[in-house]
């Protein structure tokens, strides 16, 4: 029986030492009698997805090098119940066995297994309640008048306005701002709603009877 050893300790707690978790996985394998193949150690939070270490193992775990993985504890291996069902669920389907040291679990017995369902019950169930609390937050937002979804894009109307008058274009405008044609006459719409207040006139006349470019046949 060939056995992987992952262990992690986060760089948020610089007196954590892997070799605390190493100690008692190789301790665990000396007594069930099985051989270590090979020892994997990730330095950095468990919240992070890219753990080189961990990525390596499992490519190695998915061509079959080995029989067991074996962990300190759950939050050592998985960030959250349900990617811990997910690997279990691949580590089942590749008959190689998941030990847990700290939860006692150990999925090539039938105790192990019960746990392993048990478990994966909870994790749906997780899941089912944070998509209703967010249905939920989202129904609740909405009898506010909460809008939601992205803002929208803002663009400054005098600008705009001071643009048209020197000449430009819509396109050359919108362009300049990085937002639509349509965008770009609103926010001039907008900049002159006060009226007599600016001493601007209003752009509609501007934006509707926009003269024809010859050339293309559509408004400049």
């Amino acid at each position: 029986m060939i056995a992987f050893l992952y262990a992690r300790v986060s760089t948020l707690d610089k007196e954590q030492n892997p070799e605390v978790q190493l100690a008692e996985l190789r301790e665990y394998c000396r007594r069930a009698g099985w051989e270590i193949g090979a020892e994997f150690v990730d330095h950095m939070s468990g919240t992070k997805a890219q753990r080189p270490k961990w990525q390596e193992m499992l490519r190695l775990v998915r061509r079959r090098k080995c029989d067991a993985v074996v962990v300190f504890r759950f939050n050592r291996f998985a960030r959250s119940t349900r990617e811990l069902v997910n690997w279990l669920e691949e580590f089942e389907a590749l008959d190689i066995k998941f030990v847990s040291i700290h939860e006692q679990i150990d999925t090539g017995t039938p105790m192990g297994k019960a746990v392993f369902r048990i478990t994966a019950a909870i994790a749906e169930l997780e899941v089912d309640i944070i998509r209703e609390n967010v249905r939920a937050g989202l129904l609740y937002a909405r009898s506010r008048g909460i809008v939601l979804g992205r803002p929208r894009r803002i663009g400054n109307g005098e600008l705009i306005l001071l643009m048209r008058e020197r000449g430009s274009t819509w396109r050359e405008v919108s362009a300049h701002f990085d937002i639509s044609v349509s965008t770009a006459k609103r926010l001039a719409r907008n900049a002159c709603e006060p009226g007599p207040k600016t001493g601007q006139k209003p752009v509609e006349n501007k934006v509707e009877n926009e003269p024809e470019n010859k050339a293309t046949g559509k408004p400049n």
